[in-house]
Order: C-alpha cells, then sequence, then structure tokens
C-alpha cells in the first residue's frame, strides 16, 4: 500500500502547483468568481478575467469558479493531513504499548480505505492501478 500512499502525495503535489501557478499563494487566497451573466465569465477576486468563452453558459462557469486555486490548495491541506494521520497514528500515554499498537493498525486500515477512494478522481493518470479502487 505505500506506492498507494506515494501516488497520493504526487497527485496532491501536482495539485498544489496547478493552483499556486494558477495564481493561489494560500489556502484563504485566491477566489473565482462567476458572474452569472450567461456569458461564461469568470474572474479573480483581484478583477482578472479567469476564463472568457461565448456560449459556455454559467453552468460551466459555476463549475470553474468553485475549483478556484484557494479552494484547490484548501482540499491539498485537508487530504495531506489523513496523510499525515496515517503516517503518525494516534496514540495515548494512558494505554499501554500492545493497545496503542492495535488501534494504530486499525486506523491506519480504516484510511487506507479512504485513500482508495481519494484516489478515484485520478483514475485516468497513467500511474492509477486498478487494484486501488475500492
Amino acid at each position: 500500500m505505500d506506492d498507494l500512499v506515494q501516488f497520493l502525495r504526487d497527485r496532491l503535489d501536482e495539485d498544489e502547483t496547478v493552483a499556486r501557478t494558477a495564481g493561489g499563494q494560500e489556502a484563504d487566497g485566491l477566489r473565482w468568481l462567476d458572474h452569472g451573466s450567461g456569458n461564461g465569465v469568470v474572474s479573480d477576486d483581484a478583477g482578472m478575467v479567469v476564463t472568457f468563452r461565448t456560449g459556455a453558459g454559467d453552468p460551466h462557469a459555476a463549475d470553474i469558479a468553485l475549483h478556484d486555486p484557494a479552494r484547490t490548495l484548501r482540499e491539498v491541506e485537508a487530504k495531506r493531513g489523513l496523510l499525515k494521520r496515517y503516517e503518525e497514528p494516534e496514540t495515548s500515554a494512558a494505554l499501554s504499548d500492545s493497545v496503542n499498537t492495535f488501534t494504530a493498525g486499525v486506523e491506519r486500515t480504516v484510511l487506507l480505505e479512504v485513500f482508495r477512494h481519494l484516489t478515484l478522481p485520478y483514475a485516468d493518470h497513467p500511474d492509477h492501478r486498478e487494484d486501488w479502487r475500492p
């Protein structure tokens, strides 16, 4: 399962790079706005047009605006939090080492199942493996 975890890490790195390149430097940063004008215009909150496509219409603009760089960075941060929990499972000084080992193993097993689901958006990536599907 180390391959699955590394695959997810690599995709998150790529997502972060794309979001930062698009202008998002912080998770609370750049937002994209759908103007709801029916002409497919999406701009960032600094007023720069992100995309304009005649005939694209509001559904496309709404989807593009929803997936702005700031949201992508927040999603990357959240998923990396799960990866960190996998690497460093919860332990308690009040519990014995054997109980901590058992609970850490259970937590890691559950997180691996979560990671299988988190790789689904990347199923078209050439490094994605079918045996990772939940």
